[in-house]
């Protein structure tokens, strides 16, 4: 992949606390703890002060103003989570760039903070959600270390990953079932005693377990993580770029780009020149949504995309 060179975000937004990690723990629920390169419990503490501000409604994500059926012709979406997607509202960045280029979508969440796949794959509510109407796509976003490393693992990707597919085609086969391939921790698994993984191995098997679970369970990959190595690795980024002070949730610039890329994947479109910036600065935007329609549309087949 090519992209530009790297730009600074703009002034306005450095320092922005929204989008705060799930109870300072990561998605398997161990404590990150300092780190060695500045890694601050006074960042952690806030964040856990602003949790029941920020998220406390975004549990199943329906609006007072939100269409309760979708209209004839809309793609209709389902989103399957936890804060990653929670964080700056990933689902309605999807919604932003669906109209700037000209789609009508209708889109439904379920995200709760802190919790796994495995949750939802259970689920009652889940499940009442996945049968209520033949969704055009059904979103599935899990944890990180867990799906990078997965022996030990309490919460089984792979086993919830099949659980849900099932669940979404078994009364509408023609529901795409669609798993966003996590972004790796911005350290890697380097805060943990003992372990060496960097950011650049963790993301890399993200990859390798994402392209093989989706061959065997015929899901969709939407390359999210890979989306966010082409600009940790090419952009030589500052600390905290696309991460979260916390080292694991996504900034307002790695929600940009992660819904930039699931957009991208859901409708197998470049959205390069589509005109919806949200909260980041113009050549910034164009560069993030160039990342991720490369990502995306130089690799169709690998994704297991059909235009």
């Amino acid at each position: 992949l090519t992209v530009g060179a790297y730009k600074p975000a703009p002034d306005k937004h450095i320092g922005r606390t929204q989008g705060s990690p799930n109870s300072g723990e990561d998605q398997v629920g161990m404590s990150r703890r300092p780190h060695s390169a500045g890694r601050s419990y006074s960042a952690i503490l806030c964040a856990l002060l602003l949790l029941p501000f920020t998220w406390a409604c975004g549990i199943i994500g329906l609006g007072e103003d939100d269409p309760k059926e979708p209209k004839p012709g809309e793609t209709t979406l389902l989103f399957l989570g936890s804060s990653y997607l929670n964080a700056y509202d990933v689902p309605d960045r999807v919604k932003g760039f669906s109209k700037g280029a000209g789609e009508e979508v209708f889109v439904r969440t379920r995200l709760i903070p802190g919790l796994y796949l495995d949750f939802f794959a259970q689920d009652n509510q889940t499940t009442t959600m996945l049968r209520e109407r033949d969704w055009d796509f059904v979103v599935l976003q899990g944890g990180s270390q867990n799906a990078a490393y997965p022996a030990g693992s309490e919460h089984s990707t792979y086993l919830a990953l099949r659980e849900l597919h099932r669940k979404a085609t078994e009364s509408s086969p023609g529901t795409k079932v669609v798993y966003m391939m996590p972004w790796a921790f911005e350290d890697g698994m380097l805060w943990v005693e003992g372990r060496t993984e960097t950011y650049e191995d963790m993301q890399l098997d993200l990859r390798e377990k994402a392209l093989k679970w989706a061959e065997e369970l015929d899901l969709i990959v939407a390359p999210v993580g890979m989306a966010f190595y082409e600009v940790m690795t090419s952009w030589d980024p500052p600390q905290h770029y696309l991460h979260l002070s916390d080292w694991n949730h996504a900034s307002y610039l790695g929600a940009y780009l992660a819904a930039a890329t699931i957009y991208s994947t859901l409708f197998a479109q470049s959205i390069t020149d589509v005109e919806y910036d949200w909260q980041v600065e113009q050549e910034l935007a164009r560069s993030l949504r160039e990342v991720a329609s490369t990502t995306v549309m130089d690799s169709l087949s690998l994704w297991r995309i059909t235009p």
